[in-house]
């Protein structure tokens, strides 16, 4: 393949050559003679303006390129400024970029010559040695090569601060008599919790404290393991009740097994996929909507407890707060006059035999709560 002609020059400073981000700095008109010249020099597949040994004035670049010489004479100035093109020790014209290509490509090229040459050599030594090289890649070759010069070398080469605090395990025997069997205990050195002993020991120290420190006492209840029977029956009704088909059987009864471990009870499980019939397409969209209505189910149980154990007057006030809401949502119905209602509100309340106060929870309560409470509190 015919070979790239380049510049004659002598030193060229390739920390001169502008990055592709430079051509921002350029107009239009100049960003567009420089891609003509650029182009012009790959047809020629040479990164200099040269015809054989004969270089070309700036005339014959002109006519080359097919640039209007007027536009090329007062944009080339400019490109000589930047250093996009250059001129070499003769004088001709060449592009700094496609010359820098140039010297990269045979950097590349020397330096996979002389992999080559290494490889070629370890392969003789090898076989001199009496080593079986055959079969090898060249990049297991390369391996074998940077292993003999060492292996890659770390790229922090520091110790870092975990490193150091890394416990030393070293082997101690305890009998040097050869006739009987060498036991041998590792211990540590710089252990960073200073303990000081053999590694059974320490071990042995670690697991006691965690027994005495976590009593069974401490540990949650967990819930018995549902039967596999009733997993299957209420999955099978699940199914049915969410019109899923026995392909999702195994997901179902999986599903159903952790819903009886976490507590929640059959009724909630069937409740939900008959609601959900139609729409859930698989089992899996049932898991959220499940959890979710036995988490009601429990704040709606603690709720009705509390109203429950609540005091007399307490009921009662809440009775009444939910009368008048009821009545004064009449009243502006009828009435449609919101500042009337709130106006009237003390007769109307009187009237229905409610207390004339803030119409607000809070209010009711304190008007039903015995003074014998109050004072206390």
């Amino acid at each position: 393949m015919k070979d790239i002609c380049c510049p004659n020059i002598q030193e060229f400073n390739r920390n001169t050559v502008p990055e592709q981000a430079c051509m921002r700095l350029l107009s239009y008109e100049e960003r567009g003679i420089l891609e003509d010249l650029t182009q012009a020099l790959k047809r020629m597949r040479s990164c200099v303006f040269m015809c054989g040994n004969q270089a070309l004035s700036d005339a014959e670049v002109i006519q080359l390129t097919q640039v209007p010489s007027g536009i090329f004479m007062r944009v080339l100035p400019r490109l000589l400024a930047l250093g996009f093109m250059s001129r070499d020790d003769v004088g001709t014209l060449f592009s700094t970029r496609l010359y820098e290509c140039v010297l990269r490509r045979r950097e590349r090229e020397a330096r996979k010559t002389l992999a080559e040459q290494e490889r070629a050599q370890w392969v003789e030594d090898a076989q001199a040695n009496g080593e079986n090289t055959q079969g090898l890649t060249p990049k297991q070759i390369a391996s074998k090569l940077n292993g003999r010069k060492g292996g890659r070398p770390r790229k922090n080469s520091k110790t870092s601060e975990g490193q150091r605090n890394m416990p030393f395990y070293g082997v101690v025997a305890e009998s040097e008599n050869p006739s009987t069997k060498n036991k041998a205990s590792r211990v540590i050195v710089g252990d960073p919790t200073g303990f000081v002993g053999s590694v059974e020991e320490r071990n042995n120290t670690i697991l006691n404290n965690n027994l005495s420190s976590s009593p069974s006492q401490s540990m949650e209840p967990e819930n018995p393991k549902p039967d596999e029977a009733e997993v299957r029956l209420i999955a099978r009704k699940a199914r049915e009740a969410a019109g899923l088909g026995n392909g999702q059987r195994t997901f179902s009864e999986t599903y159903v097994r952790n819903f009886l471990r976490d507590g929640i009870d059959a009724e909630t499980i069937l409740r939900i996929a008959a609601e959900k019939r139609g729409v859930a397409q698989k089992f899996v969209y049932l898991d959220i909507p499940v959890r979710d209505a036995f988490k009601a189910k429990l704040e709606a149980n603690d709720l009705a407890r509390a109203v429950l154990s609540a005091p007399d007057w307490q009921k009662n006030a809440k009775a009444a707060y939910a009368q008048a809401c009821t009545l004064f949502a009449k009243e502006i119905n009828e009435k449609g006059d919101f500042g009337r209602v709130q106006r009237e509100w003390p007769d109307t309340a009187d009237k229905h035999g409610l207390p004339p106060v803030e119409r607000t929870l809070a209010a009711y309560e304190a008007h039903f709560k015995p003074q014998s409470e109050q004072v206390a509190a």
